[in-house]
């Protein structure tokens, strides 16, 4: 079974990474299908300059996880409000699926290896990009 790398960032202050928070962000993954908590607000790892990860792997293959970062869980603004929760969602199939929601869930941009008419290597990083600079959850790799 695969372990899915799910990455998010967040900014203390406009331009300024979270960087050795008081409070590490905290991530909860559900099943969408069940709408079952599989991983309830455990700690993300700083990867640094406000870069944070957490390694899930699937408890079921072939099911679709929604995923929600939460970078202030101790609600102390060590983030901005506006800026507190990342959303996503999460896959074990076997194509890489990326997509950036942001602050968004109900206006995702998603990008696969079947997406027709688009050059998928120019797509994921143009992507990758988007997420950086809106601070969305991603899928990042497979291992």
């Amino acid at each position: 079974m695969a372990t899915i790398q799910i990455s998010a960032d967040w900014e203390s202050a406009p331009g300024t990474p979270l960087v050795a928070p008081a409070n590490a962000p905290t991530i909860r993954i559900r099943r969408i299908d069940t709408q079952a908590l599989v991983v309830t607000d455990d700690a993300m790892t700083e990867a640094g300059d406000g870069v944070f990860f957490y390694n899930f792997t699937p408890p079921v293959e072939g099911i679709t996880y929604s995923v929600r970062a939460d970078g202030d869980p101790t609600a102390v603004l060590q983030v901005p409000a506006n800026a507190r929760y990342r959303y996503g969602q999460a896959d074990d199939f076997g194509k890489e699926t990326w997509q950036n929601q942001g602050n968004d869930p109900a206006n995702p941009k998603t990008i696969n290896e079947n997406t027709p008419g688009e050059d998928y290597d120019e797509s994921v990083d143009a992507l990758q990009k988007s997420v950086i600079k809106s601070g969305g959850v991603t899928t990042i790799t497979r291992t």
